[in-house]
């Protein structure tokens, strides 16, 4: 759900339309760039190159991945969106726990999401919720590299 609305706010923001320009003709300003999307696209699922400190849970089936620069030098960032068969509660949990492994201190914490960070070098944010008998899970992560 959260890719159509990115897709979505992309094919807005690249269509074009100033407020009150609706009757100016494409071709007399220049050429526009218009996003074509053909029938349904998959969404990166190489998750093979995540940092160590962003574990997956045992059964995740990953529906998207990405990684890719931060807002900074030298650092990445990535979001994993999977779902599993574990409650919400069971998910929370053991991000908790494998972060106080990793040596990341709790940032935040409620019944659906729990963040951590090691200062500013590394972080971790994960999100749940119930969806068709399953949880899904997305993860937001950044570290320095």
């Amino acid at each position: 759900m959260r890719l159509r609305i990115i897709l979505a706010g992309a094919m807005l923001t690249m269509g074009g339309c100033e407020a009150g320009n609706d009757n100016q003709s494409a071709e007399k300003d220049g050429p526009t760039a218009t996003l074509a999307i053909a029938g349904p696209t998959a969404p990166p699922t190489d998750c093979s190159k995540l940092p160590d400190f962003v574990p997956l849970y045992a059964d995740a089936r990953v529906e998207t991945c990405v990684a890719g620069p931060g807002g900074e030098p030298h650092r990445e960032s990535g979001t994993v969106v999977y779902t599993t068969g574990a409650t919400p509660d069971a998910i929370i949990a053991w991000y908790r726990d494998k972060a106080a492994l990793d040596g990341l201190v709790p940032a935040s914490a409620t019944p659906t999401l729990f963040s951590a960070r090691d200062g500013s070098k590394r972080s971790i944010t994960a999100m749940v919720e119930a969806a068709r008998g399953a949880t899904k899970v997305t993860l937001n992560w950044g570290w320095d590299v």
